[in-house]
């Protein structure tokens, strides 16, 4: 029996991390602040964040569109499930237990717009996180991964190849944190964002 391409990612994927599980809707606050590569606060630059557990969350809709302050901070809160999976930390034979919150922040990238995904896994040793690049495809939703090219050790547009050869993905986490506030149930996400300046090769 042949599977499918998407059955054998969904297979590859569960044994990598476990099934996913999802609680009930809880209370979320994500506080970004976005920084040049010196370190200065970007004023006045607009931004969407949106919850991986939101509905329709790779929409270009979803979520809220927010104005950064003058310290290059926004601040976002919702409700919305938690997701719960194991993950491989360290030897092949053991997962950890994770509570898992995705937050995509949607910036500027060359003239387009791209949404940056960040993954962040709470352990018992803390929170461990995963970032990547998305375009819109054709169908407008951001679900078209920014290409790496091994040769090059440089990224492109994954519907333009052979085109610019980019020297990052735009956008770097320099910090994060994740914790669940005991005293009022309300999950805290803090990162700070860097922006690239782009080079092109």
């Amino acid at each position: 029996m042949k599977l499918s391409s998407s059955s054998f990612l969904t297979g590859l994927l569960t044994c990598l991390f476990g099934a996913l599980q999802q609680t009930s809707a809880e209370p979320i606050q994500v506080k970004a602040q976005f920084v040049h590569e010196d370190g200065r606060a970007i004023s006045g630059m607009t931004v969407r964040m949106v919850i991986g557990s939101e509905k329709d969350s790779r929409a270009p809709s979803a979520g809220k569109t927010l104005t950064t302050d003058g310290e290059g901070r926004v601040s976002y809160t919702i409700d919305a499930p938690i997701k719960e999976r194991k993950i491989q930390t360290g030897s092949a034979f053991f997962r950890s237990a994770a509570q898992l919150i995705e937050v995509g922040i949607e910036m500027e990238l060359l003239g387009r717009r791209a949404l940056y995904w960040i993954e962040l896994d709470l352990i018992k040793a803390g929170p461990l996180m995963g970032q990547a690049a998305y375009v819109a495809g054709s169908n407008g939703r951001f679900d078209q991964m920014l290409k790496f090219n091994d040769k090059t050790h440089s990224w492109s547009f994954p519907d333009d190849p052979k085109g610019m050869q980019l020297t990052g993905t735009g956008a770097n986490v320099l910090q994060h944190d994740m914790k669940k506030n005991a005293a009022t149930g309300r999950w805290e996400i803090d990162l700070k964002v860097e922006k690239q300046k782009w080079e092109q090769r």
